[in-house]
């Protein structure tokens, strides 16, 4: 657990020190959709649900932006009802948009940050628990302007290391960002 918290510090630490001292934030972000569990964690794991909400600046350069985004979602267990995981926490990111400002078209991003899995039990409490650990993931999206604001949709595989194993799952995602600043 220490070395997260020392990891996710240094990670704010180098991401403060790359954006100018008048940046501000470009956008704020919600989405919501469906996670499909992978590997070990698709073993037992349901197809679940997935909400995230974000805010993104500008990085110098057109069409490159960092975001920092936290994120809650479910996933229930196909071995006994009322087992379930929850899966949060907060990452960082790169976003490099493909399409000309304003234009509809796909974007890419990478991220990495602090994942919790926490298993709950309603007939098995006594081995409920909770887990920290590093995450790291990517996708693609397509963004659409809707009058001032961008509607998205986009594909991400996320994966948390634990002490236990990893927990990785695809999500689908859709949203809406809102610009700040008054610029659309």
């Amino acid at each position: 657990m220490r070395k997260c918290v020392v990891f996710g510090v240094a990670l704010l630490a180098a991401l403060s020190l790359t954006l100018p001292s008048q940046a501000s934030a470009q956008g704020v972000y919600v989405g919501a959709g469906a996670t499909i569990p992978m590997g070990d964690y698709g073993d037992y794991a349901n197809t679940g649900w997935m909400g995230v909400g974000g805010v993104s600046f500008p990085l110098g350069q057109e069409n490159l932006s960092i975001f920092g985004e936290g994120y809650y979602g479910g996933n229930g267990h196909s071995d006994y009802e009322g087992d379930k995981t929850s899966l949060y926490g907060a990452n960082a990111g790169v976003e490099l948009d493909l399409a000309p400002e304003g234009e509809a078209g796909i974007y890419l991003f990478g991220q990495v940050g602090l994942m919790v899995h926490k298993y709950t039990s309603d007939e098995f409490s006594e081995y409920d628990d909770s887990e920290t650990g590093i995450a790291f993931g990517g996708g693609a999206g397509y963004s659409m302007p809707l009058g001032g604001m961008t509607g998205w949709v986009e594909g991400r595989y996320m994966q948390g290391q634990f002490d236990g194993g990893n927990t990785s799952f695809v999500g689908i995602i859709a949203g809406i960002a809102f610009p700040l600043g008054g610029e659309g």
